[in-house]
């Protein structure tokens, strides 16, 4: 494997969790370097270190799903897999966060103006606050430019983890990753923009 250096917007490691496949897909964010030719591109290798537990010396199980994952959608395009001499570097970072939402008590006495003169009704009453726990998952994936060791393209993936997604974790990581590259509008050794698939 290739190492990035001391690329700015590396991101290395991968943990264990993988995104929430709901039935509304994760949040997918994408950003773009509008100076670089995309068309320059046709191979690509993974940085050292991508995929491996950050305080381990080994790749993790869900680290190796997402290089497979990510390696089917490159070749797709066209890309070939080089790891001697690649004209993009591909890393991807997979966290999860504890993450709480909540919503105060809310008291709907207002509401009940529509009364008012015609008869005599109920104050109101509280509509009860409520606290929901959950664990966010965000899968990162860069694309770097091996010759400038700038970053081209990021993709980015956002949803809740659920039980049901440990149950299903090759499904979860296959879904993620394809809704992130839906999003990459080229194709290996093409600068021209494809249209993106209708969502």
């Amino acid at each position: 494997m290739i190492g990035l250096g001391t690329v700015k917007f590396a991101l290395v490691g991968a943990m264990a969790m993988v995104l929430t496949a709901c039935a509304s897909g994760p949040r997918i964010y994408t950003d773009a370097d509008p100076a670089s030719d995309f068309g320059q591109f046709t191979t690509f290798a993974f940085v050292d270190g991508a995929g491996k537990d950050a305080e381990a010396e080994y790749k993790t199980l869900s680290g190796q799903r997402i290089e497979d994952a990510i390696n089917l959608a490159m070749v797709s395009r066209g890309y070939q897999l080089d790891i001697h001499n690649p004209d993009l570097l591909i890393n991807f970072h997979l966290k999860t966060q504890e993450k709480t939402r909540s919503s105060p008590p809310v008291y709907m006495g207002g509401y009940y103006g529509y009364r008012s003169g015609m008869y005599v009704g109920w104050p109101g009453y509280v509509e009860p606050g409520y606290v929901d726990s959950y664990t966010e998952g965000t899968l990162n994936i860069d694309l770097v430019d091996r010759r400038t060791r700038q970053m081209v393209w990021e993709g980015t993936a956002i949803s809740r983890v659920t039980s049901a997604v440990r149950e299903a974790p090759n499904e979860t990581v296959r879904a993620a990753v394809a809704s992130i590259f839906a999003k990459y509008p080229y194709v290996a050794g093409n600068p021209v923009p494809q249209p993106l698939p209708q969502q």
